[in-house]
């Protein structure tokens, strides 16, 4: 073996190792849900559209200004000009000097899994050349560069097929989090529609109790008017029966 090819293989395997740890810290990763955004220096995040340029920033508020704005997925803190680029939609990161990029852990991982896996097929394919070039100087062992093609065309195509499936995961990630985000408004629009109706079924319930002691005085004596207990007792029943139906909806 050349000192080409033995270099090449060693760079390869020294590839592939981290391939192997980062696809599993990906996995991982996915599985905690974790969605909080995260600075990464010498990237930029590429957006479907920007929200907003803040001047006079610093990348701590650059951050929190990001997490504050629901429309916001990403920014880019430029660290030579003090600039922050709110930007919305799904998004990329891209390799930039002076620049620091928000985004989620998720999208950082993905980045580097494509990365890696470019290098290992570029890797892979240099080493397929030089052993179509060579072919001619290894007669001998044509049975060993033939079983080392086959594996290297192996390698060829799971590297494709785990890029499809890096592509697919990443499109889950992001359906499942705009579906999360949707989710936690309609909890929380729930929530203080629940509070709005507890305050009213309590002020009905006051106002009953009021007219319940509330009598007029006939002759001698007290006495109740029973036409509007009745009907102040069937509207608290009422609305008691509404406030229980919506939380079971709520919590549904």
């Amino acid at each position: 073996m050349s000192s080409q090819l033995q270099s090449l293989s060693e760079q390869f395997n020294v590839l592939l190792t981290q391939y192997t740890n980062t696809y599993q810290e990906y996995i991982s990763l996915l599985g905690s849900n974790n969605n909080n955004l995260t600075p990464f220096p010498n990237f930029s995040f590429v957006g479907q559209s920007n929200i907003t340029t803040l001047n006079n920033s610093n990348l701590d508020d650059c951050l929190n200004d990001c997490s504050a704005n629901s429309s916001c997925s990403g920014a880019t803190f430029n660290n030579t000009l003090n600039t922050c680029t709110l930007s919305s939609g799904s998004g990329s990161l891209s390799y930039t000097e002076q620049s620091t990029a928000i985004a989620q852990h998720a999208l950082y991982y993905s980045y580097k899994l494509q990365r890696l896996n470019n290098q290992l097929t570029n890797v892979n394919q240099q080493i397929a050349n030089i052993n179509n070039s060579s072919y001619g100087q290894y007669q001998q062992t044509q049975e060993q560069n033939q079983q080392q093609q086959q594996i290297l065309q192996s390698n060829y195509q799971t590297l494709q097929q785990e890029r499809e499936q890096i592509e697919e995961m990443i499109k889950q990630f992001e359906t499942a989090n705009a579906s999360y985000e949707d989710g936690s408004l309609n909890v929380t629009s729930n929530y203080y529609s629940f509070l709005l109706l507890i305050v009213v079924a309590i002020f009905l319930i006051i106002v009953l109790m009021k007219f319940s002691l509330t009598a007029q005085q006939t002759g001698g004596g007290w006495s109740i008017d029973g036409n509007k207990n009745v009907f102040y007792m069937f509207l608290v029943i009422v609305v008691i029966f509404t406030i229980l139906s919506f939380t079971g909806n709520l919590n549904y």
